[in-house]
């Protein structure tokens, strides 16, 4: 009967990763041209004493060669944030410093808005620094006037803890998601680290919303609903900096998904509709079938992993034994995949249609997952090799935050997006 179950979503998820590989044979659109209006690029902080210095310099160091205004939004941080600000003000000409209290990224993007003079609107994370051509190669797209919105490629600047070392490889994949959508003209998320918006569509939409946790996709269906596109801007990049121990890492990813689902109940009118094209039927429904992919799947594999380890070990006495350091072994490392490929060719063990799409999903997704380190020129290196070893306990993981938030979020009401540094 689990095996049933788990089939199921082991099918949905080989059919996924398959349609990425059709859609990656379709052209992407280009952007030619010298387009370069005024821009105003807007860093919202938070006690980013850390980071933020970077973060300004890495704007007002760009190559871009159209004017640039840049606004700092102080949230009410209580760290050096201030005084690094207060330094750099007095450096960087025309630096332009607004102080809030305490009020959350959307409601300090729109003060930043409000008081913002051009036509284009830049927006960076207090954490994130833009490479030098990253503001010319994200604005380009706008030259197009049923272009209202992009978004640029993610990359994870510090990789000294394991944690971030899995973040990576999910950073490059997630903005490579984002393009596949876009070649479908379909994508509907503009990243928060890094997206440019038409000032006047932002106003007519009022401008981020301060009751949703990710004020980023929210914008973004918002804009695709009044019949605008959105692009990916896979020659703009930032490097980000991602949590660096397990504790940060699952508030932020309990934070994402709550906004998940807020997003959802925002914006289900979208879901299989026609004139939203490719959005509606494509990333949309992947994003809500991942929540209920997570809740089956979660308690699946929870059941397999130490079900498994409880009748062939524990009951036997033999829980800390070297067969069961090999069992866990092959659970949590693409070793497994790599035995079981073995004993299904040897004969060892019968290829049941459950073990044939694992073999399948786990041999499709690899490629995936390695490609936008070629697509986007990254290094590959000892660190990526181990997470990539080690990658299924990463996204197992990730399973039990999201079941653990469906079951805690699922129902509640609207919260406040208020910065939990």
């Amino acid at each position: 009967m689990i095996e049933l179950i788990a089939l199921i979503p082991t099918t949905m998820l080989l059919l996924i990763i398959i349609s990425q590989y059709f859609i990656l044979l379709r052209p992407k659109k280009t952007f030619c041209g010298n387009y370069t209006p005024d821009v105003s690029v807007l860093i919202p902080a938070h006690n980013e004493e850390r980071y933020i210095e970077n973060t300004v310099r890495s704007v007002h160091n760009s190559s871009y060669s159209g004017r640039i205004e840049i606004i700092v939004i102080n949230d009410g941080s209580t760290d050096r944030t201030p005084k690094i600000l207060s330094a750099l003000k007095k450096q960087l000409k025309g630096l332009r410093i607004i102080n809030t209290d305490h009020v959350g990224k959307s409601n300090a993007l729109n003060a930043g808005i409000s008081v913002s003079k051009n036509e284009v609107i830049v927006v960076v994370d207090g954490d994130s620094e833009f490479q030098p051509d990253a503001i010319a190669n994200l604005v380009r797209p706008l030259s197009d006037p049923n272009v209202a919105a992009v978004g640029g490629i993610v990359k994870v600047k510090n990789n000294s803890s394991p944690i971030s070392w899995f973040q990576r490889i999910e950073y490059l994949y997630s903005s490579f998601f984002n393009s596949l959508c876009d070649r479908i003209n379909g994508n509907i998320f503009t990243p928060g680290p890094i997206s440019a918006f038409k000032r006047n569509v932002v106003k007519i939409e009022c401008g981020f919303n301060n009751r949703v946790y990710l004020e980023d996709v929210d914008m973004a269906l918002r804009i695709i609903k009044s019949g605008y596109k959105i692009h990916i801007a896979e020659d703009a990049v930032v490097m980000t900096n991602v949590p660096e121990t397990v504790r940060s890492w699952v508030r932020q990813r309990k934070r994402w998904m709550k906004g998940g689902i807020e997003v959802i109940k925002n914006h289900k009118g979208i879901m299989f509709r026609r004139r939203f094209g490719s959005c509606g039927f494509y990333p949309f429904p992947m994003i809500t079938y991942w929540y209920f992919h997570s809740i089956i799947m979660g308690i699946v594999i929870f059941f397999q992993v130490f079900g498994g380890y409880y009748s062939y070990f524990l009951a036997y006495g033999q829980g800390l034994s070297l067969g069961a350091a090999q069992y866990f072994l092959y659970w949590f490392s693409i070793l497994g995949i790599i035995n079981l490929i073995y004993m299904m060719v040897s004969g060892l063990i019968a290829p049941t249609p459950l073990l044939v799409m694992s073999v399948l999903l786990t041999t499709l997704s690899y490629p995936m997952y390695l490609y936008p380190y070629i697509r986007y020129r990254e290094r590959f290196g000892i660190r990526d090799f181990v997470a990539f070893f080690f990658l299924f306990p990463y996204w197992m993981l990730l399973l039990v935050v999201q079941l653990v938030s469906n079951i805690n979020w699922l129902g509640s009401a609207l919260g406040r997006n208020i910065w939990e540094k």
